[in-house]
């Protein structure tokens, strides 16, 4: 059923493709990993897709220095799990997809589409396995314990990107709520960034909010993220800073066993505290011929819950190794370790303060 709604979809867009440049493009990634998960203190090794993909995207002339752009993205899951990570699994279009203008003005567009925060990752380099989650760097929103957001696609988004003038070059992104209900108002997210490029070095700033954010409805949760570095003459170079102000949901729901569900209520903290962390990242890598080792580290320090400094840092080191087969086919391997502090511990009920990831992988792009 599910093969023939995603024929039935493209037999509707053929009008459209046949009057249209279209690309095939994708990337086919998977791999082997060797994970020992803190929460359980078990390692497992598993044959693991880490973020596959195929897209169709295209565009038409219309005249005066004007197109019209498009693009369908959709995720796919090599080791045959079904599991997609950060997207509605099953569903098409669950990647980045859109229609809109291009010109002199910049490029408008509507649609699902990679918010701010996506776009200032200049110290992720790596490739992330969907069964292996140790969000590297962990600016990710991974590690926000009581509703982060951030690092992903708006739904219901429109987003305005400038085009490049003399180096500096900014987005402008709404993405509305469509799932707002009684009792609970709209959660809209607005996202803004500033970019410079210039001779090899890169620099940009990046704010991202969403209004309504936890169980209080006049609270607005809001990122800053600034990264900055180099690119050329085969060496990379990346840093980046980010804080975070988030809320609790206000969860203070019993399970079966009368333990709070909530992380906070489970602590016994306030479940519509307010939560402010920061995490930073850099990264270097440099390309020698066809090999390519590279290094990130990471840490999430220990944040404040309405004001309380709280035991829950994180440190992350990567290390890698890419090795070009081809201009389009890369072989790797990777390690990457998570150490955790004690609250975070009891935060996640983890047995372990590691989790540790050892992985292969081929990446063909097309």
């Amino acid at each position: 059923m599910r093969n023939l709604k995603l024929i039935s979809t493209m037999l509707a867009l053929s009008p459209v493709l046949a009057h249209a440049d279209v690309t095939i493009y994708g990337s086919i990634r998977g791999g082997v990993n060797v994970y020992k998960n803190a929460q359980t203190d078990q390692t497992t090794t598993g044959v693991d897709d880490y973020s596959s993909r195929i897209g169709f995207k295209g565009d038409e002339d219309l005249g005066n220095g004007m197109k019209a752009i498009w693009q369908v993205e959709n995720g796919l899951a090599l080791d045959g799990t079904g599991k997609s990570t950060g997207t509605s699994s099953g569903t098409f279009a669950n990647r980045s997809s859109f229609v809109g203008l291009q010109g002199d003005f910049g490029k408008l567009r509507l649609g699902y589409l990679d918010d701010v925060t996506t776009e200032t990752e200049a110290s992720d380099v790596w490739y992330d396995s969907r069964r292996v989650n140790l969000a590297f760097p962990v600016y990710d929103n991974f590690v926000d314990l009581f509703g982060g957001f951030g690092d992903a696609s708006l739904k219901n988004s429109v987003r305005y990107d400038t085009p490049n003038l003399a180096g500096f070059n900014g987005i402008l992104q709404y993405g509305a709520d469509e799932t707002a209900t009684a009792g609970r108002p709209k959660r809209t997210q607005l996202g803004a960034r500033l970019g410079y490029t210039h001779a090899g070095f890169f620099g940009a700033y990046a704010y991202q909010a969403i209004q309504h954010q936890g169980a209080d409805s006049d609270k607005t949760a809001s990122i800053n993220r600034i990264e900055a570095g180099y690119d050329a003459n085969n060496l990379y170079l990346a840093a980046t800073y980010n804080w975070l102000k988030s809320y609790g949901d206000g969860n203070t729901t019993l399970d079966a066993n009368g333990v709070p569900e909530g992380d906070a209520a489970r602590l016994g903290l306030n479940p519509f505290a307010e939560i402010k962390s920061q995490s930073w990242a850099v990264t270097a890598a440099y390309q020698l011929g066809a090999f390519k080792p590279k290094l990130t580290y990471s840490q999430y320090r220990d944040p404040l819950v309405d004001g309380v400094r709280q035991d829950w840092g994180i440190k992350q080191v990567a290390v890698g190794l890419d090795y070009a087969l081809s201009k389009r086919a890369v072989l790797g391997v990777q390690y990457a370790q998570m150490q955790f502090d004690q609250g975070y511990k009891q935060v996640t009920h983890s047995v372990g303060d590691k989790s540790s990831m050892l992985g292969t992988y081929l990446k063909y792009n097309f």
